[in-house]
């Protein structure tokens, strides 16, 4: 009978430290990189939720002002005043 199949497992030897530290700095360069793609698809999926919303206002005629984007102007010169 095998040692498979008796149930027994090799035993791993503990990682030292060096090996934990090099796993840890690949893990962070993976992350890094990782990161950046998903700035990149936020970045695109930005862009095209922008291009979409372009497209809709000029489909149905829509401007800033309709979708209540600009501020009101304000009056100009002294406020008025206030009697008590």
């Amino acid at each position: 009978m095998s040692p498979e199949e008796s149930g027994w497992i090799r035993p791993e030897p503990k990682p030292t430290r060096e090996s934990l530290q090099a796993r840890i700095n690949e893990l962070r360069e993976e992350l890094a990189g990782l990161e950046r793609q998903l700035e990149e698809m936020e970045a695109d999926t930005r862009l095209e939720a922008l291009v979409r919303i372009r497209n809709l206002m000029r489909a149905f005629e829509l401007t800033p002002a309709d979708l209540g984007l600009v501020a009101p102007p304000r009056r100009r010169g002294r406020p008025p005043k206030v009697r008590s």
